[in-house]
């Protein structure tokens, strides 16, 4: 007799019956994902309400049966409201013991609050002790030692008593993460008063230092304590540990301040920082400079024992990634003793590789160390009204003075103000008589003006055999500009000539923003072709700045004088216009752009037009007069204008606008030499017809059985119709469609293990397809330029047909066009490329998929 089947005891997750959620369950134990990203793509795909499901698996004891990745953890952290607590101990009791094993070893080197926990751990606790703060310490005992010291971490924060010896462990390790990874990252760490959360967040090392006072009193010791033994991290990540660490470095002394900078990868910002906190005498850091310049490092050098640092647990490559649904079969990939490796006769670096070397006076970055002592050493001299020592003169080393380093340079333009004329002078020409640095002059040649010495050094400057730097030259004030003037003049090489009008610019511009005024007659050095507007950020606004302070009258002024040099790059006129801009002006202006349209393009008329009202119609109007309305003009025009500008612009040129198909075949026409033909792809906005062949997304017809990867089915991407595409059907005889298939296209991390399925005509009728979230896809042929896929720059309309090619959702034909790197030319095994815009696939950054025949590529920024 048949038995009948037990009755299920789990019920079911809306339509995920018992069966459904264990094998759910299973896949989700299985995952390798330290983000969660997969465990939340695994079961979105199951329901629409993830987080639920999974808390439904835990409660019933269907997931966290093993405990190999941190992924499932984020998702329950981040999802804990109105979640029994009972339900959080359960996943609380399936933990191991440090969760730094998970993902292989990549836990270790994440930011925690407690040893061995992570924060969505935390986050989880937190939850648990705000329900039912009973439960949660009546488990406490039963849970390995992290995981009890985790829920100390948050009674602590409770502001209940808990073990000193909790309070000691917790603050020290909340010093070593702050210190080593910074734990400032706008983390919620919310405190619990009265039984209910009150939201803190870490945003500074200030917020971290109060958290940590709930443990004890000894930030600053403990914060010293763990930096002396670890000169070596230090001097690689100074920036990082002193800012997070300075409480500490103020109880330093200053011998071990400067064996912890000695000759690392230091930035004299962040010295300045950690001298600036502290209190040391003029007298012990001028003493501290000249021992360093005679002695180098030995003399300071950190006795307390130090630690090797571990080293980096090494990436998994995507490759050799678990499968979605399982490991690689052998089901134990991963020994925790590697991490540190263990007792390995081939591990590491030797004693002696690891120890520090001490570095003589002659060291670049200890003279650079000497001169910080020294500078500061002059300001609080000065400042106490006390005598410098003359001797101290030569600490004042410009070698390693960079244009970046606006901290260090403004402090030493002080410093020399103190020293007076005599002895920055000498300073300045001791260094304008080296055979190398001199040009590190540029920077301080107004310091107690001198014009005979200006003109020795800019006569030097510009007899050099290297274009001098814009930037350090910028830090001087306008007294200097008619001398650099001059010396634009008489430079006859190009690149001097551009990095003196420059130089200007950044001497002006830096003057503007300190408040202070000039002569009005150095406005017609102002030159906005030397603008750098391809660098961007602190090297244009600070100039569009001081040109949007101007009086209009100078302003304009400076803006008419600046057309015939401008006259390549008109768009440079547009990029500096202000909302006040005279009618007069604006038909300058456009009439410049209109006289040469084909230098816009590609987002060069910035953003400038946007903050401009329906005024600048009518001068557009009138400039373009009886122009065709090109279509990559109109649509920049588009890009910078407002809507309702735009539109009005639109209505009134009394012409059709060229469309993008128009233009490409115009500008291809116009390009001499052979052309290849090129299918152009488009994303319809409609479902194909359900007996098209070619489709974006859906089902392709004709494929019975989707390829596989790892025992998984792939994801249909694309399919091409050979009929569209005559050329490429010829090389593949009897083939009517061509199917893109990927492994897992949300996620990209196997794209290039994706496969083409050729289909013949007979076979279409196989299986039907389906057009369920299809898309049209369309194509156009082109004949275009061979020249465009060739490698170098292009000029012209050649130049223009590559970026409308490159700028297409994707094509067919032809040849790749690169992202990054690549072979260029026709390439007879290149089949098509296309972005994000034609198949909503993960590529990165604005990436693009290359696809061969025989082969998948992908690129990203």
């Amino acid at each position: 007799m048949k038995k009948t089947p037990p009755k299920s005891t789990i019920p079911p997750f809306e339509e995920l019956t018992e069966k459904k959620l264990r094998s759910l369950g299973q896949k989700l134990d299985k995952l390798g994902d330290p983000n969660g990203y997969k465990h939340n793509n695994l079961l979105w795909k199951s329901t629409n309400r993830a987080a639920p499901l999974l808390w439904h698996l835990v409660r019933h004891g269907l997931v966290l049966q093993t405990v190999s990745s941190a992924g499932m953890f984020r998702i329950l952290g981040e999802n804990t409201h109105d979640v029994p607590a009972a339900d959080i101990i359960a996943v609380l009791r399936r933990l191991p013991p440090d969760m730094g094993v998970l993902d292989k070893g990549q836990a270790r080197d994440w930011a925690s609050y407690t040893p061995g926990v992570l924060t969505h751990v935390n986050d989880l606790i937190t939850a648990a002790y705000v329900a039912d703060p009973a439960a949660v310490q009546a488990v406490r005992d039963e849970l390995p030692e992290n995981l009890q010291l985790a829920i100390d971490f948050v009674r602590g924060r409770a502001g209940e008593s808990i073990p000193s010896e909790s309070s000691v462990t917790i603050l020290r390790h909340l010093v070593a993460q702050h210190l080593e990874r910074g734990l400032a990252g706008n983390w919620d760490c919310p405190w619990i008063e009265g039984g209910k959360l009150v939201e803190w967040r870490l945003q500074s090392t200030k917020d971290v230092e109060q958290l940590a006072a709930r443990f004890g009193s000894s930030w600053a010791e403990e914060a010293l304590a763990w930096i002396l033994p670890r000169v070596k991290l230090f001097r690689e990540r100074s920036g990082e540990i002193s800012r997070n660490g300075l409480a500490g470095l103020r109880l330093a002394t200053l011998s071990d301040v400067i064996y912890l900078f000695g000759d690392g990868y230091w930035y004299p910002s962040s010295l300045f920082e950690v001298l600036d906190a502290r209190n040391d005498s003029p007298a012990a850091l001028f003493a501290a400079a000249n021992k360093l310049a005679e002695e180098g490092t030995a003399p300071f050098k950190i006795t307390v024992p130090q630690i090797r640092p571990e080293k980096p647990t090494p990436a998994a490559s995507d490759d050799e990634d678990d499968d979605e649904y399982g490991g690689d079969g052998d089901g134990d990939d991963y020994d925790e003793f590697d991490e540190y490796g263990g007792d390995d006769e081939g591990d590491g670096d030797s004693e002696e590789e690891d120890a520090i070397q001490d570095a003589g006076g002659d060291d670049e970055r200890v003279k650079s160390l000497a001169m910080i002592l020294t500078v500061v050493g002059i300001e609080r001299a000065h400042a106490a009204g006390q005598a410098i020592p003359a001797e101290l003169d030569a600490r004042i080393d410009l070698d390693r003075v960079y244009e970046s380093e606006a901290v260090l340079i403004a402090r030493l333009r002080g410093a020399m103000k103190i020293l007076g004329p005599a002895r920055t002078h000498a300073i300045l020409r001791a260094t304008l008589a080296k055979e190398f640095w001199y040009g590190k002059v540029a920077a301080f040649l107004d310091v107690h003006f001198d014009p005979a010495l200006v003109e020795e050094a800019i006569g030097r400057l510009g007899a050099s055999q290297y274009a001098p730097d814009a930037g350090l030259l910028g830090y001087a004030t306008p007294a200097l500009v008619p001398y650099l003037a001059r010396a634009q003049q008489q430079a006859t090489a190009p690149d001097f000539k551009a990095r003196f009008g420059e130089a200007i610019l950044y001497i002006l511009a830096r003057a503007s923003a300190a408040g202070e005024t000039w002569d009005p007659a150095l406005d017609e050095h102002v030159q906005l072709d030397q603008i750098q507007f391809n660098y961007g950020g602190s090297k244009v606004d600070p100039v569009l700045a001081f040109l949007d302070k101007l009086p209009l009258a100078r302003w304009a002024k400076i803006v008419a004088a600046n057309r015939e040099r401008c006259v390549g790059e008109p768009d440079r006129l547009v990029k500096v216009l202000r909302p006040d801009t005279p009618p007069e002006l604006l038909d300058m202006v456009f009439g410049a752009v209109m006289a040469k349209p084909q230098a816009i393009g590609h987002g060069s008329l910035g953003h400038r037009l946007g903050a401009l009202g329906p005024e600048i119609v009518a001068p557009l109007l009138r400039a373009i007069g009886d122009a065709p309305a090109e279509n990559t003009f109109m649509k920049e025009l588009e890009r910078a204008l407002a809507p309702a500008v735009f539109a009005a612009v639109k209505e009134g040129l009394g012409k059709a606008i060229e469309t993008p198909e128009q233009e490409l075949r115009r500008l291809a026409a116009s390009v001499p030499g052979a052309k290849v033909r090129i299918y152009r792809l488009r994303r319809g906005e409609d479902e194909p017809a359900a007996d098209s062949v070619a489709r974006i997304g859906g089902t392709p017809r004709g494929i019975v059985t989707p390829p596989v990867d790892r025992k998984e089915p792939m994801t249909h991407v694309l399919t091409l119709d050979l009929a569209q595409l005559p050329e490429l059907a010829a090389k593949h005889p009897g083939a009517r469609a061509l199917s893109l298939y990927l492994p897992d296209p949300d996620t990209g991390e196997r794209h290039r293990h994706g496969t083409l399925v050729w289909t013949s005509e007979e076979e279409l009728s196989r299986a039907p397809g389906s057009i369920e979230d299809a898309a049209a896809l369309l194509v156009e042929a082109f004949d275009v330029p061979e020249q465009i896929f060739g490698g170098g720059e292009l000029e012209g309309a050649a130049k223009r047909v590559r970026r409308i090619v490159y700028g297409s959702a994707g094509f067919v034909g032809g040849g790749p066009l690169w992202l990054q790197d690549g072979d260029p030319g026709v390439d007879p095994s290149f089949l098509f490329q296309f972005d994000e815009s034609l198949a909503h696939i993960n590529l990165g950054d604005s990436g693009v998929m290359y696809v061969f025949d025989g082969d998948i590529d992908w690129q990203c920024h």
